[in-house]
């Protein structure tokens, strides 16, 4: 009896263990020249593939530039096809006053831009710099559905094929939370303000 219920508890502990190692697992990424091999990496774009091509509930997409991601617009189609919720967080040129030359909302073609949610950052709630520049939407973070991926790369090309960037996986629910819940507090306080296309305005 005793060894039995030592076993049980064994089994129990052990579980308990497994599950929390994944809870708090962390995962390097990687794009550019290739880290030591003693350093197990993996690409940032392909990790942006698979989260998006599994993702059942939600994307949530923040960043500053994003240009030629076709094979990253392409799985978020299928995304919204599979009744996925899609949030996207850009940086406009317009209201970074020339700090970006292009709008990143120029990547996601229309099916994207109609389906998703979109935010920016409005230039009349940015603090400006002694230049007289206002501040940038500078974050780059993927949440999707029970993991994120913190990382230095904008969606670009460059970023993902020729640029040195680095970033990490994981899948700690508690600040997983906490960054959806950052996001979300923006958006609900007028900090973020949804954009609408002229079709749907």
């Amino acid at each position: 009896m005793f060894r039995g219920s030592l076993g049980v508890s064994f089994y129990l502990c052990s579980s308990m263990l497994s599950q929390w190692q994944q809870q708090q697992s962390m995962e390097l990424l990687w794009s550019g020249p290739s880290p030591d091999s003693q350093i197990p990496a993996r690409r940032i774009d392909q990790e942006f593939y698979d989260l998006i091509s599994s993702s059942k509930r939600e994307i949530l997409l923040v960043t500053f530039a994003a240009y030629k991601i076709h094979q990253l617009t392409d799985g978020l189609v299928k995304a919204l096809n599979r009744e996925v919720h899609v949030r996207l967080i850009l940086e406009f040129e317009e209201t970074s006053q020339g700090q970006l030359s292009m709008d990143a909302l120029n990547a996601f073609p229309e099916i994207v831009r109609q389906r998703s949610e979109i935010y920016y950052w409005p230039l009349d709630k940015r603090e400006r710099n002694s230049s007289g520049k206002p501040g940038k939407l500078h974050a780059k973070v993927a949440v999707v559905d029970d993991q994120a991926v913190l990382s230095s790369a904008n969606l670009t090309d460059d970023a993902f094929s020729r640029n040195c960037e680095l970033g990490i996986l994981f899948s700690n629910e508690q600040i997983i939370r906490r960054i959806r819940g950052h996001f979300n507090s923006l958006c609900a306080n007028g900090t973020l303000k949804r954009w609408k296309s002229s079709s749907n305005a």
